[in-house]
């Protein structure tokens, strides 16, 4: 918990600031994640020989052109996220086209296509919703609610945890240490909406228990992709917590619920 919290603190300062400062920087560092998660997501699916240049640019592009929209005052923000997948599923074919061996080629164009939307389309949703008026708020909500759900999960699953929920999958996870997650996690957004005059407490409620339980499901569908291609973590850069990848996989489900519960509610 100790090295957990360690590793925590740069990256919540970071999110603060980066939340505060809003686009196109925080469109930016969002892009910079995407393509670090990228490249381990493409190690780890190397053995298929994915299209990796279409994939880079499918999830940039996804990030960056809802900001661009927002500067440019064309609609809405996420039609710029639209935009972004469907030039990601386009690039993947082009990629295939330039290959000169075409072996399993649909195989590798998929494999592409999906890092680049399992990347992008999330993060992307992040910067549209940044773009909306309490956009920072929106976003800090769906923060709080992966963090604490991560966070108080893992401890109640540590203490208390002896049933496992998804033993194929991942065997450490408890049930346990789920009710703790959703139970925590979800009150943390309703604290954090305490301080916010367009959510009332069960608004609040409902965000912080959508965005926790999709945590846990962007959590064991990364678990699911390492364990079947054999490998323990995404990457190395996060020393003992392995890679981005490892840390923003919940993220990547909670961003893009966190942003249409928000929208359904408000």
């Amino acid at each position: 918990m100790k090295s957990r919290i360690f590793v925590a603190i740069p990256g919540i300062a970071l999110a603060i600031a980066a939340i505060v400062i809003g686009n196109p920087a925080f469109a930016v560092i969002l892009a910079l994640v995407a393509m670090i998660a990228v490249f381990e997501y493409l190690n780890m699916v190397a053995p298929l020989d994915p299209v990796r240049w279409a994939t880079y640019a499918g999830a940039a592009i996804t990030v960056l052109l809802p900001a661009v929209f927002g500067l440019l005052d064309l609609d809405l923000p996420v039609h710029g996220v639209v935009a972004g997948v469907v030039l990601s599923i386009a690039l993947g074919p082009i990629g295939g086209f330039m290959l000169r061996d075409r072996g399993e080629i649909t195989m590798r164009i998929g494999v592409g296509v999906f890092g680049a939307i399992y990347i992008g389309l999330p993060l992307g949703l992040f910067v549209a919703l940044r773009e909306l008026p309490h956009g920072a708020a929106a976003v800090t909500n769906i923060l709080v609610g992966t963090w604490a759900f991560d966070t108080f999960a893992y401890a109640g699953g540590k203490m208390w945890g002896s049933h496992p929920v998804a033993p194929r999958t991942s065997p450490n996870k408890t049930i346990e240490g789920l009710v703790i997650g959703l139970v925590f996690g979800t009150l943390s957004v309703a604290l954090a909406g305490v301080y916010m005059d367009w959510l009332s407490l069960g608004d609040s409620l409902i965000i912080g228990l959508v965005v926790c339980a999709f945590a846990y499901l962007g959590d064991l569908f990364e678990s699911m992709i390492k364990r079947d291609v054999g490998v323990k973590d995404s990457g190395s850069l996060l020393a003992g917590h392995g890679g981005v990848l490892d840390r923003f996989d919940a993220l990547f489900f909670t961003a893009s619920a966190g942003y249409l519960v928000t929208l359904w509610i408000t």
